[in-house]
């Protein structure tokens, strides 16, 4: 055994994931790597830098980038040379589904299985030519379903590939931040207290809304392109009819990709009388993205 060996054995290197292996955290493939991380939406395209400690760096959002390939080489000159390696993570914006479903096969493993073998999970709701991710209600028999078109992946994939960059997470922010609300709402709910809120994601010009009543997802609205910027008034249009659906008092709680300015405003004129739980924070979905 070389030296080199037994070094990566000590220090654990040698049971770390592949590097290039999705399945496993971003944390734990990349320790102390510095990477860089990219949203990809219908005509821009939004640059964070990652550091060694997994630190954020100043974003950077390129205009008119509906054509990747210029924009990518363009900063492929600057931004692989201060990453190891090149890795970088995907957060697409645009050309995906969010939907909600009932009565989905539920055998051991489905939201993993999913990935790989859809056709047996979905039935009938199966498309070829797609990619799914699936995540189960544990209290009923309802599931959220992210659907993406795989040649639409592949494409973006390859001209992030032929640009330099090692590509080392492709998912769809605006499903993170989704889930990210689930897990924090229902952290704390038991059988005599089931949860109840609107939930309400921001993510760079995508929208997407879920009724949870009482544990049970009621409804789900999702949109992309919706909004430019910070500027979410076109977002508060797309949710108001909400408004009047949901049951007196029902908490609302948002989280934006980041912190937008007035947002617990805007949400808070659009949902008057009810609650406002706001779990933005700086460049919350890239830290989701670095330890996930």
């Amino acid at each position: 055994m070389k030296g080199k060996d037994i070094a990566a054995i000590l220090n654990f290197s040698a049971f770390r994931p592949e590097p290039d292996d999705p399945s496993a955290a971003w944390k734990r493939r990349f320790p102390h790597h510095r990477a860089v991380f990219f949203g990809v939406s219908k005509q821009t395209l939004s640059v964070h830098p990652i550091g060694k400690r997994n630190v954020i760096g100043d974003p950077e959002v390129i205009p008119d980038a509906k054509e990747l390939k210029e924009p990518l080489e363009n900063l492929a000159a600057t931004l692989i040379p201060n990453t190891d390696g090149g890795w970088c993570g995907i957060s697409l914006n645009s050309r995906y589904v969010i939907s909600l479903e009932t009565n989905l096969s539920r055998r051991p493993g489905s939201e993993e299985i999913v990935k790989s073998n859809p056709r047996t999970v979905l039935g009938g709701r199966y498309e070829r030519g797609k990619r799914y991710t699936l995540t189960h209600n544990p209290e009923t028999n309802s599931s959220i379903l992210l659907t993406c078109d795989e040649e639409f992946i592949k494409k973006i994939e390859t001209q992030f590939k032929e640009a330099g960059f090692g590509v080392g997470r492709v998912c769809c922010g605006a499903y993170v931040l989704l889930l990210h609300i689930l897990q924090t709402i229902n952290a704390s709910k038991n059988p005599e207290k089931p949860a109840s809120a609107f939930l309400l994601v921001l993510c760079e010009g995508s929208v997407c809304a879920l009724v949870q009543s009482e544990d049970k997802w009621i409804e789900l609205r999702s949109r992309t392109d919706v909004y430019e910027g910070s500027d979410i008034a076109p977002a508060m249009e797309l949710i108001a009819p909400f408004q009047s659906r949901l049951p007196a008092g029902m908490p609302v709680v948002v989280a934006a990709d980041t912190a937008l300015p007035h947002l617990e405003e805007s949400v808070a004129a659009v949902f008057d009388g009810h609650p406002i739980q706001n779990l933005s924070e700086p460049n919350l979905l890239w830290n989701l993205m670095a330890q996930n």
